[in-house]
């Protein structure tokens, strides 16, 4: 009688956990937020031929590898607070300006193979900045060669305080969030956060904001005294703006990554592109997060709809993020994922984003006669 007991408990237990977490699976994502990825697939069927040959097929623009010149103003803020005219002094007119969900208009420096910043403007100033390559070492930061000598430089710590107009901030960083993406306090309005490559001990990438930026990201598990500021609305063009804007920056912080390991950039290949952005959207409208579509099946059965034959394909997927920037350095310090951002036969890359899902299609096509 006792162990039937025991064993309806437990069952009326599971249930009121599976129906809690149910009911209130959207405030479960805001208390305990998730950066996870799923795990590698992989589809690589390929034809019997009699040939086994393969050739690099990844075309290169004569402009690309032109080095643009920065002058940076070493008694700066690291640029927060900066004019638009200060940045095209330093920097001079951006490639492109690409539209963020945040309010601010990022704008788009590729300098070299090598180096790579974005400066996010609002109301004419800077508020945020992303900066991965060369150019990361010319920055006014006290630097040193692995995590364990940047955490005694900088002091990386569990928990990070910040106010603002809306209130008190606390910010907890979990362990794996202090390993890869530390948050420190640089001065009264400037935050840095580093990104770290946990498979070279070095550091990757960083990003900087100031408090409301921050606040509006909240990158990490936070609770607060005050208000949260109001989530921004966007029209379906300028959401589509937002979307587009972010596959590129996907794209170029990947070429910079691989260009780290001595691999060649990817083409950007739009067939692909259509099939991860359409991957993206399933995923958000249908609210699941997985290589296989209910509806669509399995990344091979959609490369084929796409009237796509590669002869190797594989992808990486994320949801959540703050951006598509954040994605990347996800997918860098996940062992499957980074084995698709350098793998060396991979030759084209596509992306598609859909609200805060992300989708990277990387193929290698058929040697053409």
């Amino acid at each position: 009688m006792m162990k039937k007991m025991i064993i309806f408990t437990c069952v009326l237990l599971f249930i009121a956990i599976a129906l809690f977490e149910y009911v209130y699976s959207d405030q479960i994502s805001e208390w305990f937020p998730s950066h996870e990825v799923s795990p590698i697939v992989y589809n690589a069927e390929q034809e019997e031929t009699s040939q086994t040959e393969e050739e690099s097929v990844n075309g290169e623009d004569s402009d690309s590898n032109e080095e643009k010149e920065v002058t940076i103003n070493s008694e700066s803020e690291l640029f927060i607070g900066q004019s638009e005219a200060e940045i095209v002094d330093q920097f001079g007119e951006p490639e492109r300006k690409d539209l963020s969900s945040y309010g601010y208009e990022w704008w788009v420096y590729p300098l070299s193979e090598s180096s790579y910043a974005q400066l996010g403007i609002e109301n004419e100033e800077v508020v945020t900045g992303y900066f991965i390559g060369d150019i990361v070492h010319d920055l006014p930061i006290e630097w040193a060669s692995s995590y364990e000598e940047m955490d005694d430089i900088h002091t990386f710590e569990e928990q990070v305080s910040a106010r603002n107009s809306w209130g008190h901030f606390q910010f907890e960083l979990s362990d794996e969030d202090q390993k890869i993406r530390p948050l420190v306090q640089h001065s009264d309005d400037v935050w840095i956060q580093f990104y770290f490559d946990q498979h070279t001990n070095q550091v990757s990438s960083i990003r900087i904001f100031n408090h409301d930026v921050l606040i509006k990201q909240r990158p990490y598990s936070v609770s607060y005294r005050g208000e949260l500021p109001e989530e921004l609305a966007f029209t379906e063009e300028e959401q589509k703006l937002i979307e587009s804007g972010e596959e590129k920056q996907i794209f170029d912080v990947t070429n910079i990554i691989r260009h780290r390991h001595d691999l060649d950039p990817f083409d950007w290949d739009e067939p692909i592109s259509e099939v991860a952005y359409l991957h993206s959207m399933d995923m958000f409208e249908n609210q699941y997060f997985s290589h296989v579509s209910p509806q669509f099946g399995e990344l091979g059965d959609r490369i084929e709809a796409g009237d796509i034959s590669p002869r190797l394909a594989g992808e990486n997927i994320a949801a959540h993020y703050v951006d598509g920037i954040a994605a990347v350095e996800g997918w860098l310090n996940s062992e499957g994922h980074r084995v698709n951002l350098l793998h060396e036969e991979f030759t084209h890359l596509g992306v598609g984003v859909h609200q805060d899902y992300f989708t990277q299609n990387f193929l290698t096509p058929w040697l053409q006669n």
